[in-house]
């Protein structure tokens, strides 16, 4: 029997990052991603506009769901990035990879 109460999962979903969220590890912003492709986003907009710097990890984390979202036809969008933090990801070459929006 098919369920039709259920309803089809999101598309797309925004995920505000602070600099206090990755000061108390990258586990949680792990499992956060990783709940949003399991759930079929293929967009994740990624809100970084409470964020001074961000690491190779977290980074690297958001470069994974990238790529899993990237086979579905969406991909990783940082929104509200810093002037910092876009020359950062321009010297690194991301800014190719992910969709970048400025502050």
């Amino acid at each position: 029997m098919i369920d039709t109460t259920r309803s089809p999962p999101p598309q797309r979903a925004i995920l505000p990052l602070s600099d206090t969220e990755l000061a108390t590890g990258l586990s949680q912003l792990r499992w956060q991603l990783q709940a949003l492709v399991m759930d079929g986003v293929c967009l994740v907009i990624v809100d970084v506009s409470e964020v001074d710097q961000i690491s190779s990890t977290a980074l690297a984390a958001l470069l994974d769901t990238h790529r899993v979202c990237r086979r579905r036809g969406g991909g990783v969008v940082i929104r509200h990035a810093s002037r910092k933090m876009s020359d950062v990801l321009r010297r690194t070459g991301l800014d190719r990879v992910f969709d970048v929006e400025a502050a």
